[in-house]
């Protein structure tokens, strides 16, 4: 039995004050529903109000309007798609707190036509300006007029048999979808979480998702706590409570908001909207979840396609660079370089844009445009990357040939989009240049035109390295010279070798070597031990180092993402270095100036490096 208010305020059904009295959705409702923060009990009872005057069971007293759209409308994509608020209640990752609101705003929603199936609902836009609230005999309708966004939400309500005449300003307007999330299961769904607590997390039905979608398994771990790419509302992004349960670091969870970050609320609506069971107690069977993970993966695999999984090891190494690509979609690169699909959810494809940005399918077809300015940054530092902080036989280091022939194939292209991917490759401000303000150069297009891409490509197609060996190791690449080094020096191989790293290397940080190398931190300690006794190297603990010992001589600090290191191999490696009063910085970094094999020895047999390789 529906439960009549009149008028606003206080005259608000006692029951929908008690619940939502004092407390703000903002957070519940994080990423399903945008509005800046302003959401909160008001909005509820709003939408509340407005499913039963579309009923006819409330009108509005003398002198008041109608109800209007709560919020900026967003939550209308709700309509059909409250699965994906279903799922966030049911999650064990939800907070409690959050989780009440969400099952007050499931209990009332059940209430409302916009689960009753003999009711068609139509969202759209309008042009021009202005808000209404009509009812009659077609139906009703609502307008919202959002000056700050220069919009017109438009949301038609249509009853049984009734058909509305077309707004004289109608942008567009289009079906809402009907998926799960019928009067009884939204009820029994409800009464299940309130008896049994929430449902049982499976963190094998994250990676079952994970691989079966491509997705990374934070991300996953997000989309199957209801919680895809949500908004931005609070930092860090999610509390320590909800990071612990699901098993991810701050920093993983952070770059699978970023992954799943660009897909818009009403995207995030429908990936999950019909992905519960028919009936919501199959939540708490055995592998319950893990049907929940198998139905997203085909719905998924239906909007995005499919796409290539990089090992978990490689992921980990992509989160640890510094681009404006989440880790999985630069991987996601180097493993289907050809096709190279834009990332779910791209602003390039997404967003109304001019005719010519229309059709849009690879990052190839978008490296040449303005917005692809991370794209082309990303390949520039991957590239480098894959090559030397990848072993051989990884499936993304691989694919890092084929991407230099993709972008070429782009710059030779003759087109529009062409010459403007040459230019944003060929300039660099002068500032990150270090040349006087004036003149534009660029490390990137040296790097790739002057043959030091091609011989680290040549590097890797070569296949020289054995599979699971990494190119910064010198033992794997230049073993020779590791020789060589131990008998000038009189060391054994492996502070040999750690020597060469540190000469030349620009992150050789404690975790990154033991990583090349395969060494046990007690391994790597012994050798570092014997270069401090012969007097190669120092002790020290200096900031954003990550690593206790150091070449002698000055040494640069540096601001992230730039590194820290030796000022003598910063020079070596085409750094800018800005001369202090007290201390020197890295101002600039470009690529790998060449191949591994070519930088270690160089290092070695520079003589002034030999003099002083500390600076």
């Amino acid at each position: 039995m529906m439960v009549t208010m009149h008028g606003t305020g206080s005259n608000t059904a006692p029951w929908v004050a008690r619940k939502w009295k004092s407390i703000r959705a903002t957070s519940a409702f994080q990423g399903l529903v945008s509005g800046g923060g302003s959401w909160n009990d008001d909005e509820l009872v709003s939408i509340e109000r407005m499913g039963r005057y579309i009923e006819g069971t409330w009108s509005p007293e003398e002198g008041e309007s109608g109800p209007v759209l709560a919020g900026d409308a967003s939550w209308a994509h709700l309509i059909g798609q409250v699965g994906v608020v279903a799922l966030r209640a049911a999650s064990p990752v939800t907070l409690p707190e959050r989780r009440e609101v969400l099952l007050n705003f499931l209990e009332m929603w059940a209430q409302t036509p916009f689960v009753d199936p003999d009711y068609r609902f139509r969202l759209g836009r309008l042009e021009g300006e202005g808000s209404f609230t009509v009812r009659d005999e077609h139906g009703s309708a609502f307008a919202r007029w959002l000056p700050a966004r220069k919009d017109r939400p438009y949301l038609e309500a249509l009853p049984p048999g009734c058909v509305r005449p077309p707004h004289h300003e109608l942008r567009y307007a289009e079906e809402c979808h009907r998926g799960w999330g019928s009067r009884d299961q939204l009820r029994r769904l409800v009464s299940l979480i309130r008896e049994r607590g929430p449902m049982p997390w499976d963190p094998a039905a994250v990676v079952e998702l994970s691989d079966a979608a491509g997705t990374s398994r934070p991300a996953a771990a997000l989309i199957l706590a209801g919680n895809p790419g949500a908004g931005s509302y609070y930092a860090p992004y999610l509390e320590a409570a909800e990071r612990t349960a699901l098993g991810f670091k701050a920093a993983e969870l952070e770059s699978g908001r970023a992954e799943l970050g660009l897909l818009r609320e009403g995207e995030r609506m429908a990936l999950l909207a019909d992905v519960l069971p028919e009936d919501p107690a199959d939540l708490w069977e055995p592998g319950g979840l893990g049907r929940v993970a198998a139905r997203t993966a085909e719905a998924w695999n239906t909007r995005y396609g499919r796409r290539p999984r990089p090992p978990e090891r490689t992921w980990k190494a992509a989160l640890a660079l510094d681009t404006r690509v989440p880790a999985t979609d630069l991987c996601h690169l180097f493993l289907d370089p050809e096709r190279a699909p834009l990332p779910p959810g791209s602003l390039l494809r997404a967003r109304p844009c001019p005719e010519e940005y229309r059709g849009l399918r690879t990052i190839w077809d978008a490296m040449g445009l303005p917005d692809a300015t991370g794209l082309v940054d990303a390949v520039f530092t991957g590239l480098p990357w894959a090559y030397a902080d990848l072993p051989a036989g990884d499936p993304v280091r691989d694919g890092a040939p084929e991407v230099v022939r993709m972008l070429r194939k782009v710059l030779a292209g003759g087109d529009s989009p062409a010459r403007a991917l040459e230019a944003g490759v060929r300039e660099t401000s002068a500032l990150e240049a270090g040349v006087p303000e004036g003149r534009t150069v660029s490390w990137r297009w040296d790097w790739l035109t002057d043959g030091t891409c091609d011989r680290m490509m040549a590097r890797i197609t070569a296949a020289d390295l054995p599979p699971g060996r990494y190119e910064s190791d010198p033992r794997a690449c230049v073993p020779d010279l590791v020789e060589e080094v131990a008998q000038t020096l009189g060391l054994l191989e492996d502070p040999a070798a750690l020597y060469l790293q540190l000469l030349t290397l620009a992150v050789p940080s404690d975790r990154n070597v033991r990583r090349w190398n395969g060494w046990t931190p007690a391994r790597h300690k012994q050798a570092a031990a014997r270069l401090v006794e012969r007097g190669l190297v120092v002790e020290d603990k200096r900031p954003r180092a990550g690593r206790g010992v150091f070449l002698p001589g000055p040494w640069a600090h540096a601001a992230k993402p730039l590194p820290p290191m030796e000022c003598g191999k910063a020079r070596r490696l085409g750094a800018r270095l800005a001369d202090g009063s007290e201390d020197r910085k890295v101002m600039h970094l470009p690529g790998l100036p060449g191949t591994l094999p070519e930088l270690f020895t160089e290092a070695w047999r520079s003589p002034r490096e030999a003099e002083n390789p500390g600076g």
